[in-house]
């Protein structure tokens, strides 16, 4: 079933310490779930893990397609094991704004209805996280 997911969220903080959020190891760690080799570099593979509901380790492959800072970057995503299925992509757009930075991210690719289902009550919550990452690194650089 092919499906596209579009979430846009507003954070009052600049464009830079946005980015920054989603573009290092640190922020991705903090927002999203683990990763220890992410490089914000096309063509980079990368993982990132978390213990699913049963307990057991989830692992995304994932790889950096497109790039360009800071307004743009695009990923292959896909569950370790699910790679027959093939690809899904997720695309962040930034877009600076008056009053701080407007983040669209977009989840496209061909999934089962419970995979979807997942993908939209789950990156709401991360949207959440990534604000709460952002104000702490903001913070921090005060």
């Amino acid at each position: 079933m092919n499906f596209k997911l579009e979430l846009e969220r507003h954070y009052p903080y600049s464009i830079t310490d946005v980015w920054e959020g989603i573009t290092t190891n640190e922020g991705i760690s903090d927002w999203l779930l683990d990763s220890n080799n992410f490089k914000a570099e096309v063509g980079h593979r990368f993982d990132l893990t978390c213990v699913n509901d049963d307990g057991n380790l989830d692992v995304y492959r994932c790889q950096v397609l497109e790039i360009d800072p800071p307004t743009r970057m695009l990923w292959s995503w896909v569950l370790s094991g699910k790679e027959s299925e093939g690809l899904t992509e997720v695309e962040f757009r930034l877009k600076s704004t008056d009053t701080g930075t407007t983040v669209t991210l977009i989840h496209r690719g061909d999934r089962d209805k419970a995979t979807i289902d997942r993908f939209k009550s789950g990156w709401p919550y991360k949207l959440d996280r990534l604000a709460e990452t952002v104000a702490k690194r903001a913070k921090s650089k005060q």
